[in-house]
């Protein structure tokens, strides 16, 4: 799987005349390499040739995780050494080259630092040919997505009875990652959102200490992650009964939603998208109060390509996986947002989530 997927990356090095491509711990390492760790204060560097030839800088702390049997050589060194003299082995094995490609949006400067003592003429981002290459989902990655969404779906259904007046959105935020946490998501990808009320009128408004109360509409929005593959889910719930008008939002929502989901199909663009529930939005009148773009990628990041939004003529293809979440929200009276995590496939797309978009009632 990930020689593979690095023999795809050395055909775009060959085509842009890049000689290598140095990648830094993130998605990016892990999709290539299998190596799945964050950046931090050790250097750490996967270096992929025009050859093909792999090789990696890293702490001794780090060697357990690395699989040699993907390939690859490994130059470590100890927190004592420092990476001073791994870097100049590195030096040493890829020689003198022209074009050396790096990731513009995720590199630190510590980093970029680092490897000036390589020899090379000539710095370009590596970062656009690794996203289109990233978007176009295969099976191994679609079957951790299924999970990673029954983990959420699973998760919810547990945490729901548990919602009740006087109850906190952090309390209710902790209930679900410990039972996401119990059916093996390995952490969340975002900050947890539950918002109440008022604050349903935050898109992002992460869990507070304020307490819910009865008639409010409660916006959850949170995700898992499983094999380093993440799941975002977002649905919104009542507390007792709700005000007609915020009934009325959450059914315009649930239209937009649902009208988006039946129109994505290989060679409509990305605001073909976006427009056709913005458009159920904005015909009633709400066209202020969404404020965001209708959805983001999802895979080994929580936000990466493709994005659906307004004015991006990116044509959808099968394998795309991403978001569909069109939300409205309202100063002091609150918000509603309902999001899935589709698949594009050859005749249209599948939903991976099947829980009910009916208001819930608690």
């Amino acid at each position: 799987m990930f020689q593979t997927r690095r023999e795809k990356l050395v055909f775009r090095m060959q085509q842009q005349h890049m000689d290598v491509a140095l990648l830094v711990p993130g998605p990016n390492m892990h999709y290539f390499t299998g190596l799945h760790l964050k950046q931090s204060e050790r250097l750490t560097l996967a270096a992929i040739t025009a050859n093909d030839e792999l090789y990696f800088l890293l702490p001794q702390v780090e060697l357990n995780k690395v699989d040699l049997s993907n390939g690859g050589v490994i130059l470590s060194y100890s927190d004592e050494e420092g990476p001073a003299q791994a870097i100049q082995q590195l030096k040493k094995e890829l020689g003198t080259f022209q074009i050396l490609g790096v990731e513009f949006d995720t590199m630190h400067v510590n980093e970029q630092k680092s490897i000036e003592i390589l020899t090379y003429e000539n710095l370009c981002d590596i970062g656009e040919s690794i996203r289109e290459l990233r978007m176009e989902k295969d099976y191994q990655e679609m079957a951790f997505m299924r999970q990673a969404v029954q983990i959420v779906e699973e998760s919810l259904a547990a945490t729901l009875p548990t919602i009740q007046a006087g109850v906190t959105e952090m309390e209710v935020a902790a209930q679900l990652e410990y039972e996401m946490r119990r059916r093996g998501s390995e952490g969340t990808p975002f900050g947890t959102i539950v918002a109440s009320g008022y604050r349903g009128a935050l898109p992002h408004g992460r869990a507070s200490t304020k307490k819910i109360e009865a008639g409010e509409l409660i916006v959850i929005d949170f995700g898992a992650i499983y094999k380093g593959y993440v799941a975002d889910m977002t649905r919104t719930v009542a507390l007792g009964d709700v005000s007609p008008t915020l009934k009325n939002i959450y059914n315009l929502v649930k239209q937009a939603n649902e009208a988006a989901i039946e129109a994505v199909k290989p060679g409509m663009t990305a605001h073909d998208i976006d427009d056709i529930a913005r458009g159920i939005i904005r015909h009633a009148g709400y066209d202020d109060n969404f404020t965001h773009r209708l959805g983001h990628g999802i895979g080994l990041s929580a936000h990466e390509e493709p994005y659906l939004m307004q004015r991006n003529p990116l044509v959808l293809k099968a394998g795309m996986a991403f978001t569909v979440e069109p939300g409205i929200y309202v100063k002091d009276v609150g918000g509603v947002r309902i999001e899935d995590n589709l698949i594009v496939t050859d005749n249209g797309c599948e939903n991976l989530m099947t829980f009910s978009k009916e208001l819930i009632i608690l």
